[in-house]
């Protein structure tokens, strides 16, 4: 797997939210540039042990 993106969001988070479903879950940030105003929105899906680990360092086990 290579760990470099082919695109990279730049910008500072002002908006998140988390969906669940069976599959796991999906976080979905929108973000602004503070150079440019330009407003990105992300959507960055997490399986179930991905969800297991984000509890786990959350402290919400």
């Amino acid at each position: 797997m290579n760990d470099i993106p082919d695109i990279q969001i730049h910008g500072t988070v002002y908006r998140m939210s988390v969906q669940t479903d069976p599959r796991g879950a999906v976080l979905v940030a929108y973000t602004k540039d503070a150079e440019t105003g330009a407003v990105g929105r992300t959507f960055i899906r997490f399986d179930l042990a991905g969800v297991d680990y984000l509890r786990r360092r959350l402290g919400a086990a």
